[in-house]
């Protein structure tokens, strides 16, 4: 799949799967943009870090009754590079979550 393409596709998954924002690192330590996505499909996730180089892959299972679940997260400035490079394929919902979170 040609670099394009790939941008497309990831952007399809954050739009239905991920979530974006500023979080608190704490009390007094202020607070920076985050992406994330959590889903079942560690394979989808890698591609999010191959194709980025950014962020990290970790994982949780909360009992053998659940599958292992897999979360893409990227902070800060590796956040922003991110989201600005798929925002132009991001809904206008999401593009709006991005704007808001600037603003902030």
């Amino acid at each position: 799949m040609n670099r394009e393409n790939e941008l497309a596709y990831l952007a399809g998954v954050f739009d239905g799967e991920g979530s974006m924002g500023n979080w608190s690192r704490g009390k007094d330590k202020g607070s920076g943009f985050r992406l994330q996505i959590e889903m079942a499909d560690a394979d989808v996730l890698v591609r999010f870090l191959t194709y980025y180089l950014k962020g990290s892959i970790t994982s949780r299972h909360r009992d053998e009754k659940h599958k292992i679940m897999y979360m893409w997260r990227v902070n800060g400035e590796d956040a922003k590079v991110v989201a600005r490079e798929l925002l132009p394929y991001l809904s206008r919902r999401r593009q709006a979550q991005f704007a808001e979170a600037m603003a902030q």
